[in-house]
């Protein structure tokens, strides 16, 4: 049976919160500590942009449990030439349990977090991928852009992540 898809409400915050968590934490990217640092900082912000709409969220659901998500925040940002328009779509948070991964949950997801996006208006949706997930996303039309980033805390160590991107 394939699971159910439907939209997150205030309720699913510490599905959220939890599939953050272990986001970070099967990509090896931060230690335990700093992992539930962040995810004490991510939850009053995600609760206020679910509240105000300002983030939409995703589940998708197998005998109640729930098995995927994904988050999409609509971000402010500056018109270009490409587009006048001062917000765009940012996926993030998209999260499978191991146990269903490669059964094309996260590409569900992404497909319906688009949908959603192109009925709210949005003309682009940006997104970081880990370095497992590039492949899915370049073969669904996204495209690796010229960002780049500076740590500029000495405390801060670069995650692996963020390296080799070229």
């Amino acid at each position: 049976m394939s699971p159910t898809l439907r939209t997150s409400t205030h309720a699913d915050l510490e599905t959220h919160v939890a599939h953050r968590m272990a986001m970070f934490s099967d990509m090896e990217m931060g230690t335990e500590e700093g992992i539930k640092r962040m995810a004490d900082a991510f939850r009053p912000m995600l609760r206020a942009w679910l509240v105000t709409g300002q983030c939409r969220g995703l589940i998708l659901e197998e005998d109640g449990r729930p098995v995927a998500s994904a988050l999409m925040l609509l971000k402010d940002t500056l018109p270009t030439p490409v587009t006048p328009m001062s917000v765009r779509g940012y996926l993030f948070n998209l999260y499978t349990l191991p146990t269903h991964r490669r059964k094309g949950l996260a590409a569900r997801l992404t497909d319906a977090a688009l949908d959603m996006a192109r009925e709210l208006g949005i003309e682009i949706m940006e997104l970081h991928a880990s370095l497992e997930a590039e492949g899915l996303y370049q073969r669904m039309g996204f495209v690796p852009t010229s960002e780049m980033r500076l740590v500029m805390s000495a405390g801060i160590r670069t995650p692996k992540q963020w390296k080799h991107r070229r």
